[in-house]
């Protein structure tokens, strides 16, 4: 019996391995660099309910839609109501915080950071790219009207002003340890392999950075667990605790 002759799968080697990008056929490299390209469009391009003015650019990122507050007066006291806009939401880049609260609304929980805890991390950064770019030419981190100046005040007064603030900041955080490395007892083995997480370094990590908890463990030599994770996302939030209000 005549056997029919099998087709060799394409940029697949004698052990049908997938062959590396750059030894595959230019079919399929273009088909791989349009899938590339569509999914860094796709993920470049703001939600339906942004505004249309809002471009996609892919060097900016993933853009998530947020509505502003404002309050109002209702009786003797007052109400927080969502500030209307006729064409669309604003958008901002998504970060770490996004990708975490996405991750435990997934999973049927609740968000892990209060709402107080992120505004305090992303004004912190913020406060971090105005005082670092301080001394770029045409940057305008420290226009007046950009950074919350007026009322006579110039570059030097303003810079001052954020720098004043940063120390608050590294003072809230402190030298803490948000895990600590075990020097005795059975564990007294981690001491060679695992380092101990500082409150500073995981606020840098997280905060600036733009690195999940899971990076932060990895980074220090702790395993990937549940136990470890849950020890160190209470950690971020009592330190973005102590930071909200600065």
């Amino acid at each position: 019996m005549k056997h029919k002759r099998r087709e060799k799968t394409c940029c697949v080697d004698e052990h049908g391995q997938k062959r590396p990008f750059h030894l595959c056929c230019s079919r399929c490299r273009s088909e791989i660099a349009a899938r590339q390209r569509a999914d860094l469009l796709g993920a470049a391009t703001p939600p339906e309910k942004c505004s249309a003015e809002i471009p996609v650019a892919p060097a900016r990122g993933s853009v998530a839609a947020f509505r502003e507050v404002r309050t109002l007066p209702k009786g003797d006291d007052f109400v927080v109501v969502d500030a209307p806009y006729r064409a669309g939401c604003p958008g901002r880049t998504r970060d770490v915080f996004d990708t975490m609260t996405d991750q435990a609304t997934r999973r049927g929980g609740a968000a892990p950071f209060t709402t107080a805890q992120v505004g305090a991390a992303r004004d912190y950064r913020a406060l971090q790219e105005r005082v670092q770019s301080a001394g770029v030419k045409c940057s305008r981190a420290f226009d007046v009207h950009v950074a919350g100046g007026g009322g006579g005040l110039d570059f030097m007064d303003i810079y001052m002003r954020h720098t004043e603030r940063l120390g608050l900041f590294a003072r809230a955080i402190g030298d803490g340890e948000a895990l600590s490395v075990r020097t005795h007892g059975a564990h007294s083995m981690d001491r060679g392999s695992r380092w101990p997480v500082t409150d500073a370094r995981l606020i840098e990590m997280v905060c600036l950075g733009d690195k999940p908890l899971s990076a932060v463990l990895t980074a220090h030599g702790w395993p990937v667990s549940s136990k470890n994770t849950k020890a160190l996302r209470a950690a971020l939030c009592d330190v973005l605790g102590r930071m909200q209000g600065i």
